[in-house]
């Protein structure tokens, strides 16, 4: 392996990718990509660790790309009563990582980054890079977190939100954290519009929005749904019910299945669980929905802005900065219903104004969140920093 701080220094180094589990979610997918990337382009061997036990979804797409994995146990409780404990399972995972014998950890989400900020020195690797890939979820300056940002020698935020936020929480250098956006890699359809409206159910003249997110608190879920009972009231009598497609895990099933029924939605809202052909989904509908709190760079908003979908989302900043000045008057309050109902019904009506907007989205992806300028980017921020 070379060094010198290049864009060479990555050739053939080992590089531990660390996610919190090994099913698929927008930063897991971010992480897969770019391990891809450096082991096509640079010849990287490019290893998957998992700190919750099991296989998922990620495990099964590092079995195609043929890239070794594997799920671990990590046990942590963050009161300080459990430091002697922690104490000792920090010692374990670092032991773990040093049988990787890892030139470089990409932690990915905030407990991966912080144990590995903490374990990293003693794993004999060279380097350790935070990967921030929210706004500043959980970054508290406690104890086990502000020591593993000390420790971290530098970040990577794929928005200018999350940076702020660890600038803000911790005394991290500026210099130190750089904002990498996601990139998007275009995803050709297995099934056309035709064939998933068929599989769904749904007909042509019907329209649809789909939500592309694991469901979990942090996607506000609740508010899309009570937007939808709005929506659904306010139609025309005798026209197609407009129906919502919720694509991801369900982790919280219960109290949201349990909303749809008491809002009687049970005939407008489907679960389709996780879809593997995304971008055949997305052809498939009208619009893009988010209702999320809290967001770093929405990979499911880009990956519908690049099939040329309009987004009605909510207003934070991580999807402000995706969607741009042209997507920014669709977008309404967090946890505003009302609001995010009037954004939907706008596009509803207006099938014009919703294919112009669809193409600007098309064209702001294209120009600003090229996938391969992002892998290509990160690599000569972490050359920069190579020892």
């Amino acid at each position: 392996m070379k060094s010198g701080g290049t864009d060479n220094s990555l050739e053939g180094a080992r590089i531990l990718f660390v996610f919190g589990n090994l099913e698929l979610g927008g930063a897991e997918r971010q992480g897969l990509l770019l391990g891809r990337y450096l082991k096509e382009k640079y010849g990287a061997d490019v290893r998957v660790l998992g700190l919750q036990e099991g296989n998922g979804r990620l495990s099964e797409l590092c079995d195609e790309a043929d890239i070794p994995w594997e799920g671990t146990g990590v046990s942590w409780r963050w009161e300080r009563r459990h430091i002697p404990a922690n104490l000792l399972e920090l010692r374990r995972f670092a032991a773990l990582l040093k049988r990787q014998k890892p030139d470089l950890l990409m932690p990915y989400t905030f407990f991966p980054n912080v144990i590995c900020g903490l374990a990293w020195r003693l794993t004999g690797a060279k380097l350790c890079v935070w990967n921030q890939r929210d706004e500043g979820f959980c970054l508290e300056p406690e104890l086990w977190r502000s020591l593993a940002a000390r420790l971290t020698p530098c970040f990577i935020s794929n928005s200018d939100k999350g940076r702020e936020a660890l600038l803000s929480a911790f005394p991290v250098s500026p210099g130190k954290v750089a904002v990498i956006t996601n990139g998007i890699l275009p995803a050709r359809p297995l099934s056309g519009r035709g064939e998933w409206r068929g599989r769904i159910g749904l007909s042509e003249e019907a329209f649809a929005a789909c939500m592309v997110a694991n469901v979990h608190a942090q996607k506000d879920h609740e508010t899309l749904l009570r937007a939808w009972r709005i929506l659904a009231d306010r139609q025309p009598q005798g026209a197609p019910a407009p129906v919502l497609l919720l694509a991801g895990r369900v982790d919280q099933g219960d109290q949201v299945r349990t909303l749809v029924d008491s809002l009687g939605l049970a005939d407008t809202v489907r679960f389709l669980g996780e879809v593997g052909d995304v971008a055949g989904l997305l052809s498939a509908v009208d619009l893009c929905v988010h209702s999320s709190r809290s967001e770093g760079l929405p990979n499911a908003v880009l990956e519908a802005m690049a099939c040329g979908l309009a987004v009605v989302a909510t207003d934070i900043p991580g999807i402000r900065e995706a969607v741009g000045p042209q997507g920014l008057r669709f977008l309404a309050p967090a946890g505003d219903a009302s609001a995010l109902a009037g954004r939907i019904a706008q596009l509803q009506q207006d099938p014009p104004l919703r294919a112009t907007t669809g193409a600007e989205m098309r064209a702001r992806v294209t120009e600003r969140f090229d996938a391969e300028g992002a892998w290509r980017e990160t690599v000569s921020f972490i050359g920069s920093r190579w020892p």
